[in-house]
Formats: structure tokens, C-alpha cells, sequence
């Protein structure tokens, strides 16, 4: 009986904390909202409220999850009777109540009109996109799953507050949530469609509002570099349009597969617009081609065929092809090249009757119109976005000349662990010549070294060309995807 009253009074004390607590907040946070939506009122500093709300959205966070753990304590069936559970509710009410406030506290900050346009501080973008991350995550804090009405009306409010960032029609139809025409689920179990839209897109809204500034149903401009500038700074995926794509005017039909390998296409068979070079003749010139990395490229014959081949005079950084494939066996099938590359990696793995997919951009030159026109598949992405594989199906991943000491280790970390969903387990990780400065290494080096995958072939060598004026090394490991069965 004694515990019994000593829980009861702990209950009461918790609760009336809570009261007191929760009845200031609502106060302060009424008369910051007023105080700034009114010119008139005494003067605040916009940006010390700001601070404000977010500490005070911080410390309600951090209240609700021990309200919820003191709930369970108490409705425990050791020690619950009928006026701890009138208490235990009461509790959950106060609870409920907090997070309508917070959810308050988040609308109101959305609804403060802001600066739009090129002239956003990096601050101003970041509470822009935080509005609208939260205000897509209002049921957080509850106990249970929500229903599908209840997360229907989420992604609507989500969706509405996206697409109210933006001024252009087309957005604003793109992004709008849309109910099944038969009222009930689809095959994929969604009563609701919506089009994707890249986070970074709201931070972009001048360039994604002049991208999708079109004629329905006529030609789309010939915008393919704003469309990439696009995508590169995080507006990926970039929403789809509904115009018709521009096509090289006098296309010929490309060569059959066994020719077309290791021989240069047709160059009317590419849109040469926004490049520095006009023809495949061009980029194969160094000072005129207009892009830095992947030098000789397009060079076929004398650059890239030779290359993952065994040679006498090859750098120690690099493997060949035929001891990759030798360690694989015949499970090695399928898999991805995330390099600066005209697909000629993927050209020397059909050999050996493996399919790669080789994911690049048009960093100044066509280098997925090359790809395509060689028979092989380019895969059009950005570093930005995860990989559109399932977990666990990738027999093989390379990597060569994209990825090295320019790179964020943090970003590098998050991309290492994508590579890791998308093997399989025995799958084969091939990292190809990472160079950075030699003072880096050990840190790039971890981020290999966490995924605890076997090491097959695992070397670092000075890097002799470089000219930064830095000592540089090439970083070259061959590593197994272990099974992790549990």
C-alpha cells in the first residue's frame, strides 16, 4: 500500500511538472508568434525566436519520450490499480496535449513569410527545408502505427506545403497527391500516388521553376545542363515533364554490338550543345575537350582497350580484369561501375560474360550517348541519390576516378554503406586506384575498413603524377561482402 502511495505521488508531481512546463511554453511561444507577425508590437529579434522555438521544439522532444517511459512504468502489472491507471491517463492526455503544441509551434513557423528567390542565406534554405521535413513527420511521437487515412493525410499535408514553395504550374501539379480512381488500394498496397521531388529541390527553386517552365505536349528546351546543375546540388530526383525530348536532328542508326565496342559512333548521333568540342574528334584532343577528369577516354583503341589488362609496365594499383574474375568464379554475374567512364570497364566485363551498369554523368562530354551507342548501359545519376537497386543483388561493385580525396568523409561514409546494401553476400567490392593526399589515407581508409569485408587484395602506393605539390597516394582493394546470417 505504501508503494502504491509513493507511485501515485511521483505520478502527481510528474504531472503537475509537466502542467507547469507545457502552460509557460504555450505563453512565450503565443507572444513570440504574435510579436512577429504584428509590425507593430514591441520589438523581437526575429532570430532569437527562432533560436527559442527550436530550443524549446528540443526540450519538448526530449520531455515526451520520459513522460512515455514513466506511462509504461506505472500501467506495469505490478503495480497498477484503478487510480494509478486514472492517473496514467491523465498523464497520456498531458502527453497528447504537447505534441498538439509542437505541432502548433511548427505551422506557425511555416506560415511566417520569408524571402523567396536567388537571394537565400544558407540558414534560411536550411529552416525552409526543416519546415517542411517536419511538417512530414507531425506523428513522430505517437505509440502506434498510423492508419492509412492517417498517413494519406500526412503525405497530403507534406505534399501541399512542397508544392505552395513553388510559383510554376507544372510543380505544383507534379507534386499534388492523388487518390486511386477506384477508392481502394493499388497493387502496391498505396491508396495514393504522388510524384517524387529531390529535397534539394527547395533550395533550387529559381533553376527547378525555369526547368519546368515548358509548353505541355510541345518540345522540351534543349536544358539538359540546367537539368544536371539540377541534380548535382541534391535536386535529385528532379520531376518528370510532360514534354517531348529533343533527339539529335539527322540520327543514324548506331553500329551492331560487335563493332560498336571499341569503335567511335557517328557524330550526328549526338546533341552537341552546351560542350566545348562539337565531335568525337575533338575530346579525343586534351586541351580542347573541356573536362578534366577520365583523360584519353574517348580514345578507344590506344587508351582504353588496353586498360584492366594484364601489362608488364602497370602501376601496382592496378588489377586486371582476369584476377578479378579468376578470385569470382563463375558467380560473378551482374554488378555496377560508379566511375568517370565511357563504359569501357563494362566493354572488358562483357567479355567475360558479366553485365555491368555504369553510372555517370555528362561532365562535359556525352558520356552516356557513348555508353549507349557502345551497346552498354549508362545509368544517369548523381552521387546525390541512393541507389536504385534492392538490398542484396549486386554480384560486384567498381569504382575508378569518381570518388576520391575531394570527397566528404562523412558523405563518402553514407555512399560505402549504400554500396554495402546493394551486394550480395560474397559480392565483391573493387575499388580502383582512390587516390588522395597522403595525410588522408588513414581516415578514407576506415571507412573501407568498418564494413569488415575479407581482403582479397588490399595495397597503397605513392602516386607519382600528381601536381598539387602534395605527397599523394593510390589506395587499390579488392574486398568480400561477408554473409551476416543474423
Amino acid at each position: 500500500m505504501r508503494n502504491k502511495m509513493i507511485i501515485r505521488l511521483q505520478v502527481a508531481v510528474a504531472l503537475l511538472v509537466v502542467v507547469m512546463i507545457s502552460a509557460a511554453t504555450l505563453v512565450h511561444v503565443y507572444l513570440s508568434l504574435v510579436s512577429i507577425s504584428k509590425p507593430n508590437a514591441m520589438s523581437v529579434d526575429a532570430g532569437a525566436v527562432n533560436a527559442e522555438l527550436a530550443s524549446l521544439l528540443s526540450r519538448m522532444s526530449e520531455l515526451q519520450p520520459k513522460v512515455k517511459t514513466r506511462i509504461v512504468e506505472i500501467t506495469s502489472p505490478s503495480t497498477i490499480d484503478g487510480s494509478i491507471s486514472k492517473e496514467a491517463i491523465l498523464l497520456s492526455e498531458v502527453l497528447l496535449w504537447m505534441d498538439q503544441v509542437r505541432r502548433y509551434i511548427l505551422s506557425s513557423k511555416s506560415r511566417r513569410p520569408s524571402r523567396v528567390g536567388n537571394g537565400l542565406e544558407s540558414t534560411e534554405i536550411e529552416e525552409r527545408m526543416k519546415t517542411v521535413q517536419s511538417e512530414g513527420n507531425e506523428g513522430e511521437y505517437e505509440e502506434v502505427d498510423m492508419d492509412i487515412e492517417e498517413s494519406s493525410g500526412q503525405i497530403r499535408r507534406s505534399t501541399v506545403a512542397i508544392g505552395n514553395l513553388f510559383l510554376a504550374e507544372e510543380i505544383k501539379k507534379y507534386a499534388r497527391l492523388r487518390d486511386n480512381r477506384t477508392g481502394k488500394k493499388n497493387f502496391m498496397g498505396a491508396n495514393v500516388t504522388v510524384g517524387a521531388v529531390g529535397y534539394g529541390c527547395i533550395a533550387m527553386k529559381s533553376e527547378l521553376e525555369e526547368y519546368m517552365n515548358y509548353d505541355v505536349g510541345d518540345l522540351c528546351k534543349d536544358d539538359w545542363l540546367l537539368a544536371q546543375k539540377l541534380m548535382v546540388h541534391g535536386c535529385d530526383p528532379l520531376p518528370r515533364r510532360r514534354c517531348l525530348a529533343r533527339a539529335p536532328p539527322y540520327y543514324q542508326n548506331p553500329l551492331p554490338v560487335h563493332q560498336a565496342l571499341w569503335t567511335l559512333p557517328d557524330d550526328r548521333n549526338v546533341r552537341w550543345t552546351n560542350y566545348a568540342c562539337r565531335n568525337f574528334q575533338c575530346l579525343q584532343n586534351a586541351s580542347r575537350r573541356g573536362f578534366s577528369k577520365c583523360s584519353g577516354c574517348f580514345r578507344l583503341h590506344d587508351h582504353e582497350k588496353p586498360r584492366w589488362m594484364r601489362r608488364n609496365n602497370s602501376s601496382p594499383a592496378e588489377f586486371s580484369v582476369e584476377e578479378v574474375v579468376q578470385v569470382a568464379g563463375s558467380t560473378l554475374r551482374i554488378g555496377l561501375d560508379m566511375s568517370v567512364s565511357v563504359g569501357s570497364f563494362a566493354a572488358r566485363m562483357r567479355d567475360h560474360n558479366v553485365t555491368i551498369v555504369t553510372c555517370t554523368l555528362n561532365v562535359g562530354a556525352p558520356f552516356n550517348e557513348l555508353i549507349a551507342l557502345r551497346g552498354l548501359v549508362p545509368l544517369y545519376m548523381s552521387l546525390s541519390q541512393r541507389l536504385p537497386f534492392f538490398d542484396n543483388t549486386m554480384d560486384l561493385i567498381h569504382s575508378n576516378l569518381l570518388l576520391d580525396g575531394w570527397i566528404d568523409l562523412q558523405f563518402l561514409d553514407f555512399i560505402v554503406f549504400d554500396w554495402d546494401r546493394v551486394l550480395r553476400p560474397g559480392g565483391l567490392l573493387w575499388v580502383d586506384k582512390f587516390f588522395c593526399h597522403k595525410e588522408d589515407i588513414d581516415d578514407y581508409l576506415y571507412l573501407f575498413l568498418q564494413l569488415k569485408y575479407k581482403k582479397l587484395k588490399w595495397i597503397v602506393v605513392p602516386k607519382n603524377d600528381g601536381h598539387t605539390g602534395k605527397e599523394e597516394v593510390y589506395f587499390s582493394a579488392l574486398l568480400r561482402k561477408p554473409p551476416r546470417p543474423f
